[in-house]
């Protein structure tokens, strides 16, 4: 949407717009951090909080399921962060480094906190790029959510089935001993031969 747009929309003078923000990237940085800010304050105290915590699988799985439920109160940044991790370019390079990064390097001291115990070999940036863009999939992909059978808008049950499902997904998928691989797929029986 152009600025002209937007402030015929806003119903508000054009100059209005770029008296205050004086560009569109300043008006897109300033509403994303009044969006963000709230949400980003809330979640990176509760990982801070869970990395500081000695039971390693209870604080990976309250930092999972409380940034489950904390994004379902703000849709619209989970929303935000999906389109411009696939669309790329400098919103996600301001995106990556105000917000995700700093994300990112917390998340990786929860998982550093595991040191001592029998892990499985992760990739972290695999492992990060699905802490990152798993726990979102419920509010960013609902269309495909309700044709896997659940409903377009999900009810406070649905985000905490789905943050304790997520949760216990990693907790138990981090839980294995040290070098398991995934186990390998059956091949399928060979298939009968019919008559004519």
């Amino acid at each position: 949407m152009s600025v002209r747009d937007l402030a015929r929309e806003l119903g508000v003078s054009h100059n209005l717009v770029h008296h205050h923000y004086g560009s569109k990237w300043e008006l897109w940085r300033a509403a994303l951090e009044h969006g963000f800010e709230p949400s980003a304050r809330d979640l990176f105290a509760l990982i801070e909080t869970a990395s500081r915590s000695t039971d390693w699988e209870a604080s990976v799985r309250e930092c999972i399921t409380g940034a489950v439920t904390l994004l379902a109160r703000y849709p619209a940044v989970a929303t935000i962060m999906a389109d411009e991790s696939a669309r790329g370019g400098p919103r996600l390079d301001y995106l990556f480094e105000r917000y995700l990064k700093p994300m990112a390097d917390l998340l990786a001291d929860v998982l550093g906190g595991a040191q001592g115990r029998e892990m499985p070999d992760l990739d972290p940036r695999a492992t990060l790029l699905f802490l990152t863009a798993g726990v979102t999939a419920l509010l960013t992909h609902r269309a495909l959510a309700a044709k896997l059978g659940g409903p377009t808008a999900a009810s406070e049950d649905d985000v905490a089935r789905y943050a304790v499902t997520v949760a216990e997904l990693i907790a138990h998928g981090f839980s294995g001993p040290k070098g398991a691989t995934p186990p390998t797929r059956r091949s399928a029986p060979p298939a009968r031969e019919t008559r004519a």
